[in-house]
């Protein structure tokens, strides 16, 4: 498993993009779906239209209009799930023209009847247009909807003179201002809105950014001291069976003497990534400090914990056997007994870890209770 795929809970921490999904990508995907769903509704109305028109019943100019709508909806549908964001971006722009012409048409051209149904349609679908254009265009949404606004009330404000709606109660001046004012409220509002997800999302990361930072050893990944502690605490907090692995790099000190700091550095990322790849998803490693690393293994026997412990050593030893800097590594294994503190786990661990170098490197050493 790379190292970037593991979560602070396991063996590295995970970066601050990786945390939460992005919310413009999320807010798009979801106008997607909804342009999806709203383009599948027209379609199956526009066909319940043209079946009605051939069977005498509406008007033709509703039967024409259906018919062109049902074919280019059909198309959009057929090839949806093969068109990239830009063309589904501008399908949704495309709609929304094609219902500002109708809206057009029912105010300034239609008879009567025809005028309201095409008024309630667009009356209907508009707003959600809105909706899915706001979440698609982000910056832009403000400029869609007033823009909208702005054309249907001026195309109504027109469309009040004319005396064949009077009887429709369509002929009152307000109604224009009024459709403008009402969807560039709507526009603005919901742009805010998104504004402020988008905030607050920021917000969160820069949270989780700095508690990964405060986390995480800057060198190796790993998680740090700090990270470890909360760790004891948590095996604290209740009877748990785990073990406690103390590693150090044998004659560390040697490498940065003879090849410089920032050798040394490469080596303490290189045995880092072969530990974090040889554990368990589950099993928790940090860098203790300077060249010692701290494992611990939850809910393991004795005789796993010295395996995964031999494991462990000779990982590092034939992983870095063909490096420019071969190096090995000193365990000490301790597990934990019925009552006793993680930090007085811990420091048995570290006597047998003085055992193992004491008795010569390289090797494992386990301490008795």
């Amino acid at each position: 498993m790379p190292l970037d795929m593991k979560t602070p809970d396991n063996k590295h921490a995970t970066s601050a993009s990786g945390l939460r999904s992005d919310a413009r990508t999320v807010d798009q995907d979801s106008a997607s779906r909804m342009l999806l769903t709203i383009i599948a509704t027209a379609c199956f109305l526009a066909f319940l239209v043209v079946i009605s028109g051939l069977i005498g019943l509406g008007t033709k100019i509703s039967f024409q209009f259906a018919t062109g709508w049902l074919v280019f909806l059909s198309a959009v549908l057929l090839s949806w799930r093969y068109l990239p964001l830009n063309a589904r971006r501008t399908i949704a722009l495309l709609i929304l023209a094609v219902l500002i012409v109708r809206w057009a048409y029912s105010w300034l051209i239609a008879p009567p009847n025809e005028a309201v149904i095409g008024i309630l349609i667009v009356l209907l679908y508009t707003p959600i247009l809105i909706v899915i254009t706001t979440l698609m265009f982000s910056a832009n949404a403000v400029i869609i909807g007033i823009l909208a606004g702005l054309l249907m009330g001026t195309i109504s404000f027109l469309g009040t003179s004319r005396e064949v709606l009077a009887p429709l109660y369509l002929n009152d001046w307000r109604i224009g201002p009024l459709i403008l004012c009402v969807y560039a409220l709507f526009a603005w509002l919901l742009r805010r809105w998104v504004n402020e997800r988008y905030a607050l999302e920021q917000s969160a990361r820069r949270e989780q950014q700095l508690t990964l930072e405060s986390s995480t050893d800057p060198l190796t990944g790993l998680a740090n001291r700090r990270a470890c502690d909360t760790r004891f605490q948590q095996l604290n907090a209740g009877p748990r069976k785990y073990a406690i692995i103390m590693l150090d790099i044998d004659h560390f000190k040697q490498v940065n003497d003879n090849h410089g700091h920032d050798e040394g550095d490469k080596v303490l990322t290189r045995v880092a990534d072969l530990l974090n790849n040889r554990l368990r998803p589950h099993d928790f490693i940090a860098r203790w400090g300077g060249e010692e690393f701290v494992v611990i293994l939850e809910s393991i026997s004795s005789a796993d914990a010295k395996a995964v412990s031999d494991a462990l050593r000779q990982c590092i030893e034939e992983g870095t056997a063909s490096d420019a800097i071969p190096v090995t590594a000193s365990l000490g294994l301790a597990l934990s007994a019925n009552g006793q503190a993680a930090m007085d786990t811990l420091k048995s661990a570290d006597e047998a870890l003085y055992a193992a170098k004491a008795a010569g490197r390289n090797r494992v050493r386990v301490a008795f209770h």
